[in-house]
């Protein structure tokens, strides 16, 4: 929460329309006139829209300002706050909310299982504290300072998920975040977004930017079944912790089960204590998460006990293997988005399931010399793990075709989203479980939503 003055200070701005209420205290922001709340003020940025052409409609849905570069026809109550860029003002306030509430904060990055992670975490954490933490997944220059824009006087701790695209930009959100706890999930060989990336060391090097700026006193928690995590543990003056099933994990995973599409369970053990974990998402690698977050509620202060018992109140992220059921048919909706190795995940979790098998896979975009190579083993994959497969797009024929060779019967190539859906409700049967993924460009959570309906049994 911040006032009209927190505002003005930090950004320098003035006020240009509009009369603000005495003592106003806003209670977070918004760039998205569609989603934003009431009480919030609308920042008109330049991402992929022009928010300019966005800050009436803002103001109709309940923002109560708008900071702006130019003025703008909105209502004769609306206040508008002129600023040289909205996103330098952006960033200014949030850095002067955080000065002012200088609670631990957690930071989490990789290219598989931020968000999932960023849940756990959050849940183990709640344990103790009032937490702050990321919504969705705004893990970048816009949404880590929107998040800090929401914060309250009540808040006890931060969990802020960290993305990556460039050199310096997680050093960057670093210095706003100010981490004192650093998780690092998974470096796949084939990650996301690779084709923004020079190569896969360049991502590692950029997601180390994180523990990097880790005080002496912190915690470096890292992936140990993950070589190229594993091995980022010289770049941190912080104390490292490894996680996971390996035998050099100090805190680390034994005797896991999964129970059909319901849960994971296992044993977790640190610091010569060991509690049952069970996390409410399916899939063995999952585990990480849980595993992380424990870690991270440990280092705060949380005993492990209590932590692995809030981890299995987590609320599950919307489109991240949620489980959902409609028209006697189960989904599984993992449709955010779609790398080689969360495709290679869901994969893995369908492959387990009882009755007859459906896969709905998208391209997987961004890839640049990888995509060949990486559609490919999703074809050997989906032969292995299901009974029938839906590409969608042309980059998924590829896989397709790998599938078939490799012995598959049903396997089918469709445009889109809308005609991947038809096919699918012409095939299929009661008691099918269907798997939905692919990148997010494709809205893929479209077709998952429509399978099941408006309501998610689960």
């Amino acid at each position: 929460m911040f006032t009209l003055d927190d505002l003005l200070d930090a950004a320098g701005g003035r006020i240009i329309h509009g009369t603000p209420r005495s003592g106003e205290r806003f209670v977070g922001g918004a760039f998205d006139s569609r989603i934003v709340r009431p009480g919030e003020v609308f920042f008109a940025l330049h991402d992929q829209r022009d928010g300019h052409a966005y800050v009436a409609d803002a103001i109709g849905r309940g923002a109560r300002a708008a900071v702006v570069e130019r003025a703008v026809d909105v209502p004769d109550d609306a206040v508008l706050v002129q600023v040289a860029s909205s996103q330098h003002a952006l960033r200014a306030l949030a850095d002067r909310i955080r000065d002012a509430h200088p609670i631990p904060a957690v930071g989490i990055t990789g290219n598989v299982g931020k968000t999932t992670t960023k849940e756990a975490a959050a849940a183990a954490l709640g344990a103790r504290f009032r937490v702050l933490r990321s919504a969705a997944s705004f893990n970048n220059e816009i949404g880590v300072p929107l998040t800090f824009l929401s914060l309250e006087p009540s808040h006890q701790v931060a969990v802020i998920e960290l993305g990556f695209y460039v050199p310096g930009e997680i050093a960057d959100l670093c210095r706003l975040v100010r981490p004192r706890v650093g998780i690092i999930t998974r470096i796949p060989e084939r990650p996301v977004h690779f084709s923004r990336t020079p190569s896969v060391e360049a991502i590692a090097s950029g997601k180390a930017e994180l523990i990097e700026s880790l005080p002496k006193d912190g915690v470096a928690l890292l992936n140990a079944d993950d070589p190229r995590v594993a091995a980022l543990a010289p770049r941190t003056s912080a104390r490292v912790v490894l996680f996971g099933e390996s035998a050099n994990a100090a805190l680390r995973a034994s005797d896991v089960r999964t129970d059909n599409l319901a849960a994971v369970t296992f044993t977790a053990s640190y610091e010569g204590k060991s509690t049952q974990v069970r996390i409410p998402i399916p899939g063995r690698h999952v585990v990480v998460a849980a595993l992380a977050a424990l870690g991270a509620a440990r280092a705060l202060g949380v005993p492990l006990e209590e932590a692995a018992t809030a981890v299995a109140t987590m609320e599950r992220p919307r489109h991240r293997m949620e489980i959902r059921s409609g028209d006697g048919i189960t989904v599984i909706d993992d449709s955010y988005n779609a790398s080689p190795a969360a495709v290679q995940a869901a994969l893995a979790v369908l492959r387990e399931v009882r009755g007859r098998r459906i896969a709905v896979i998208g391209d997987m975009l961004e890839l640049g010399t990888m995509s060949a190579d990486a559609h490919e083993e999703v074809g050997h994959e989906a032969a292995k793990s299901t009974d029938v497969f839906i590409g969608v797009g042309e980059l998924a024929r590829t896989a397709v075709d790998v599938a078939k060779r490799d012995g598959l019967r049903e396997t089918h190539v469709v445009a889109d989203g809308a005609e991947a859906l038809m096919l699918v409700k012409r095939l299929q049967r009661p008691g099918d479980v269907i798997l939905v993924k692919g990148s997010h460009s494709l809205a893929l959570d479209k077709v998952a939503d429509a399978l099941v309906g408006p309501v998610s049994v689960q």
